[in-house]
C-alpha cells in the first residue's frame, strides 16, 4: 500500500517492478488498507472495528491492463 487515497477512489495496481497492471475503486481508505493488507477477509472486523468487504478492490470496480 502506497501513497494516500480514500474510500472510493481510483488507485493504481502495480507488479513487483513498479510497472501499472491495473486500476481500480479502492474500497477501503489507504490507512485501513495498510492494517489489512495480508490478512484474511475474516480478520477485517476484528482489526478495524467495523465490517467491510472482503476485497480491497472487488472485481467488478477493476481493470487489468495486460500488454
Amino acid at each position: 500500500v502506497i501513497g494516500h487515497f480514500a474510500k472510493g477512489d481510483c488507485v493504481q495496481i502495480t507488479d513487483p517492478d513498479g510497472a501499472v497492471i491495473g486500476v481500480g475503486l479502492a474500497a477501503y481508505p489507504a490507512d485501513e488498507a495498510f492494517r489489512i493488507r495480508g490478512r484474511r477477509s475474516d480478520e477485517i472486523q476484528l482489526l478495524l472495528g467495523h465490517r467491510g468487504p472482503a476485497a480491497l478492490i472487488h472485481r467488478d470496480d477493476l481493470v487489468l491492463d495486460k500488454r
